[in-house]
């Protein structure tokens, strides 16, 4: 009887195991909100001043098309982030190659694992309610810059973390989230 007990267990658990939490599924959840507001809470760790700088405010995320980063503290400041550019509220672009930053930070918000796979080995733990994706660079010249960048998240990414060869780090907490058509 213990046997046939065992056997039942493990043909019950089989279903569940074959269909194991991929990028695709996550990339399926974050896409199923296109668009979402909430607050930052962003932290620099910059190694060679021995300091750090903490700004907070909102942002507003539309999917495909932009991130705006609506800065409250320590400074106020509007900076909108679109496939093509960086742009501050004063209406200046970013300098040459801020386009490829911009387009990063959208890839990884909108969890673009196809597009990120070219430049980054992937590795995501968890499932769909607590996840971690882990990204290291491929191309030496890209490693030169970033060391690794680690997202987090449930229904949405929460935290992303990103270290440099440096050591410098940026850390972006996301909180208070919500899907652009329910907010206030």
């Amino acid at each position: 009887m213990p046997l046939r007990t065992l056997l039942a267990s493990l043909l019950l658990w089989l279903p569940l195991a074959a269909h194991a939490f991929d990028l695709d599924d996550l990339h399926r959840q974050l896409a199923a909100t296109p668009s979402l507001t909430g607050r930052f809470e962003q932290q620099r760790q910059l190694a060679d001043l021995d300091s750090s700088l903490t700004s907070r405010g909102k942002f507003r995320f539309e999917r495909g098309e932009r991130v705006v980063w609506q800065l409250e503290s320590p400074v106020e400041e509007r900076i909108e982030l679109t496939p093509e550019a960086i742009v501050n509220g004063s209406g200046d672009a970013s300098p040459p190659g801020g386009e490829q930053v911009a387009q990063l930070f959208l890839q990884l918000l909108e969890g673009d694992w196809q597009a990120l796979e070219s430049r980054f080995e992937l590795a995501l733990d968890g499932d769909r309610d607590a996840w971690q994706v882990a990204l290291t660079p491929k191309e030496p010249a890209l490693r030169e810059r970033i060391e690794n960048i680690t997202l987090d998240g449930g229904r949405y990414i929460d935290h992303l973390d990103m270290h440099t060869p440096t050591g410098d780090r940026l850390e972006v907490r996301l909180f208070d989230q919500q899907p652009l058509a329910d907010a206030p």
